[in-house]
């Protein structure tokens, strides 16, 4: 595993993303947070693997195509969701429930 994980944050609620890149870059992580879909996109097609974080504050088809272009360009990445609802998994590896907390978020995201 890399000294520095790597996560792709992306999502639509500026507060949820911002605190969330604040809290992760304290845990270690080196985080690229945008709130733009084809911002994400890009950054994946660059080779920004390692893990992706998606919030639900994204639409299902932003969370599937991002997903779906994650897979296709980084195989060994990893997706880990947050869920405003306990759900099933969709296309995730990892699903962290949002009332958890940020423990339960940087714990999922290094067990990826």
């Amino acid at each position: 595993m890399p000294s520095t994980l790597k996560v792709l944050s992306v999502g639509k609620h500026p507060e949820l993303m911002w605190l969330r890149d604040a809290v992760l870059r304290s845990a270690g992580f080196e985080v690229l947070t945008t709130l733009d879909e084809k911002e994400g996109l890009a950054d994946i097609q660059r080779g920004q693997c390692g893990v992706l974080l998606m919030c639900y504050s994204l639409p299902l088809l932003s969370r599937k195509r991002l997903a779906e272009t994650f897979r296709a360009n980084c195989p060994q990445g990893r997706i880990v969701t947050i869920t405003n609802e306990k759900s099933e998994l969709e296309f995730a590896d990892v699903s962290v429930y949002g009332v958890e907390g940020p423990e339960v978020l940087i714990e999922a995201i290094r067990n990826a």
